[in-house]
């Protein structure tokens, strides 16, 4: 999970709906079933660099490829909120399917496995647009993801299921350190991991692609290079 920095003006679509449902004679009723949501999937994408919002696995904007759809979530439970609060765009996010159709709830990960709690037990603070709680995200070398936030922390779990050995994440991000540790080890042993050295690093592992996509799990790349830049600036490396 990572700090998305997201776009303040709703799709124009979404704009659309709501202008002609106000302007219709009686006015029609705003609802999320009914808003139009290509232009909504495809924000959050760019937003979000063509990951899910809450563990990082690549998202796809083909109906075809259902493994990696993304799916609209309501950061606010949609069961809490009225059918014209459901279609705020700033209350929306862009996510994995969270192997939802998995008949072990182990599997389920993101809004899938939020999905299957009791409704008073959907609420959680946790929020990747509050770029103040993703500064207490850190991950282990054996893939964890955890909080300095002891709510935060419990959340992550809890809610979402991002540490389930079951589900893979904690495979793939320990395998994303990994990755990472080897490229920089064959480039200079460890002692000689200066800052402008990590600054490349950053620059290939934690820049978007053309098309604006990240790697896949780059929050944790990001976490661990700032890591050792950190290191560098107090030893003045």
């Amino acid at each position: 999970m990572r700090y998305i920095k997201k776009s303040e003006m709703e799709p124009r679509d979404l704009r659309e709906y709501k202008k002609n449902c106000c302007k219709a004679s009686p006015p029609l009723k705003i609802t999320y079933k009914d808003m139009p949501k290509d232009g909504t999937r495809q924000q959050l994408a760019r937003d979000q660099g063509y990951l899910c919002a809450y563990c990082m696995r690549r998202v796809s904007l083909d109906p075809a490829d259902q493994l990696n759809y993304l799916n609209i979530e309501h950061l606010n439970p949609q069961n809490q909120l009225t059918d014209e609060a459901a279609t705020d765009f700033s209350n929306l996010l862009g996510v994995c399917p969270g192997n939802r159709s998995s008949t072990e709830n182990a599997k389920k990960t993101c809004d899938a496995y939020r999905g299957i709690l009791e409704e008073d037990q959907q609420t959680m603070r946790l929020n990747p647009l509050d770029e103040a709680q993703m500064d207490t995200i850190f991950y282990q070398r054996n893939g964890e993801i955890g909080s300095i936030d002891t709510e935060l922390n419990k959340e992550l779990s809890d809610k979402l299921n991002l540490n389930s050995e079951a589900a893979y994440l904690l495979q793939n991000r320990e395998t994303a350190y990994s990755q990472l540790v080897r490229f920089l080890k064959a480039k200079k042993p460890i002692g000689e991991w200066s800052k402008p050295f990590l600054q490349q690093a950053w620059r290939l592992f934690c820049t978007p692609d053309k098309t604006g996509a990240y790697r896949e799990y780059v929050g944790v790349y990001e976490y661990w290079l700032k890591h050792w830049m950190k290191k560098c600036s107090r030893a003045k490396c």
